[in-house]
């Protein structure tokens, strides 16, 4: 019988569309669900002069679906610069310790990799995976979780053949778990857009947030005999929006930023376990330019009164304050012992 306990998985980046890359101990990770699904259209000839339909053709291959994790402070750097688009070699703060800029590319075109989950009987390979986004999520008293949202071109099942099988995913080892990023850690400072650098005086105290990055990406089918879909493009502008939920309505900030149109700017930072003495593990979340479109304070019986507001995440024309070289609508830093450039 086949569990979630022999599962093993494993992303690293890939060269060629279509042609899958060997996974090895550095690209393993650590997964809570892996929910991908493949189809294949069938086309029937349903011409006229028969009683049933007896023939069919074989049409075109669809596969994308989700992969969700707990969000660790290192290991998932290749699936977040791979929807970003934009890496580089890291900053070196210390010995051990290295600060990695992901910043929003305008696109990332022929950015992507290969994805091999061993389920216990075989590997589900995917060969050429597009991540279109993701979605972080946490609240009090939890782990964050993070949702890679993928667009694959097929699925190969292999046991004993194929570049990513049985011996070599049983050849990998999980990594040790630890490093979850844990909303305790966290810290979330909000001002005005235009008003000077984020401080502490500037915290605000949500009891949960929802960041949604969508790229919108679609694969075309082309011709040549190809029935997978060639490398996602982009079709129209990146959706990245943030929520952010207060367990009381104590203030009318909000509610009077909306109908203000009050722009504004956020750090979220989370502080984990030290790197090496002086230097933390840390993720940051910068958003330059932030406007609210809804924020409500609904009355349900004799509950608490709820404070909800949701933000659209848009590009600074110039950078704010505090946040240097940062004009795109989201940038992600990440500190950890990682000294390679995730997108090499």
């Amino acid at each position: 019988m086949s569990t979630g306990k022999e599962v093993k998985a494993a992303f690293r980046k890939a060269i060629t569309w279509g042609a899958p890359a060997l996974a090895t101990s550095a690209d393993a990770l650590l997964i809570t669900s892996e929910k991908i699904t493949r189809t294949r259209e069938h086309l029937p000839d349903d011409s006229a002069g028969q009683a049933f339909v007896s023939g069919a053709d074989r049409g075109l291959i669809t596969c994308g679906g989700d992969l969700g994790a707990y969000l660790r402070y290192q290991g998932l750097e290749v699936l977040l610069a791979l929807a970003l688009g934009q890496a580089g070699a890291p900053e070196e703060l210390g010995a051990s310790a290295h600060r990695h800029h992901l910043g929003l590319a305008a696109s990332n075109a022929g950015l992507f990799g290969t994805l091999a989950v061993f389920k216990g009987f075989s590997v589900h390979e995917y060969p050429a995976v597009k991540v279109d986004g993701f979605s972080i999520a946490g609240e009090a008293g939890q782990p964050l979780s993070v949702t890679f949202h993928l667009i694959c071109d097929d699925l190969h099942l292999n046991t004993d053949a194929g570049v990513n099988h049985n011996a070599s995913l049983a050849a990998i080892a999980n990594p040790a778990p630890g490093l979850r990023v844990l909303f305790r850690q966290g810290a979330f400072w909000l001002n005005d857009a235009e008003e000077p650098a984020l401080t502490a005086a500037h915290a605000i105290a949500p009891s949960r947030f929802d960041l949604t990055f969508k790229r919108k990406l679609e694969g075309d089918h082309l011709a040549g005999g190809q029935d997978r879909v060639a490398e996602p493009m982009a079709t129209g502008f990146p959706e990245i929006s943030l929520s952010l939920e207060f367990p009381q309505y104590t203030s009318d900030t909000y509610l009077s930023d909306l109908g203000g149109d009050a722009r504004k700017k956020l750090r979220i930072a989370f502080t984990g376990p030290e790197i090496e003495p002086g230097q933390p593990h840390v993720l940051e979340l910068l958003f330059p330019h932030l406007v609210i479109t809804n924020a409500e304070a609904a009355v349900d019986k004799a509950g608490k009164i709820a404070h909800p507001v949701t933000l659209a995440c848009l590009a600074a024309n110039q950078e704010p304050a505090g946040m240097p070289g940062v004009t795109s609508p989201l940038a992600l830093n990440l500190t950890n012992a990682r000294t390679t450039d995730p997108l090499a």
